[in-house]
């Protein structure tokens, strides 16, 4: 009996065709659906690199995650934002975006890591970053949200 194939995204199983051709295209198995959805997301190459490498790594990060207020290139949603800087990135309308983006993360208690898409580059800073921002993750779902935490006790749940 073939062993099942599985889509990293969905957890569905996959043809043999459909994983041989997602795993020349992006290095891991993944289903027609899924395939489309990255290809449409608008996420660049690097950024969808690091997204499925972290997925690999069994975070339940969300590409291209909207909150509301504005679009993350992925999140480990209301806990930890991830944005990959382009490039070309740093002209004063995107250096505004980015600190009125900021502040607003700050606001709301949520962390935002913020790579350099030339760190991507390289294979050996790729799998330094994936180590640092996979060691923020297990830390980010480890603490509990500020709404978590156990309420206080009353006068009379003290007596």
């Amino acid at each position: 009996m073939k062993p099942t194939r599985t889509c990293l995204e969905c957890g569905m199983p996959i043809s043999p065709g459909v994983h041989s051709f997602s795993q020349r295209i992006y290095g891991h198995s993944l289903c027609m659906r899924d395939l489309f959805m990255i290809e449409e997301s608008g996420a660049t190459a690097r950024t969808v690199d690091l997204y499925l490498a972290l997925k690999s790594l069994g975070f339940p990060l969300v590409l291209e995650y909207f909150d509301g207020f504005r679009r993350v290139d992925m999140a480990l949603p209301d806990k930890l934002y991830i944005e990959v800087n382009e490039l070309d990135h740093h002209d004063h309308f995107h250096s505004i975006m980015d600190l009125s983006r900021t502040v607003d993360s700050l606001e709301k208690n949520i962390p935002v890591i913020v790579i350099s898409q030339s760190l991507l580059e390289r294979r050996i800073s790729f799998n330094h970053a994936v180590q640092e921002i996979s060691k923020a993750c297990v830390l980010m779902l480890k603490k509990p949200k500020i709404t978590e935490r156990i309420p206080m006790l009353t006068a009379a749940q003290l007596q």
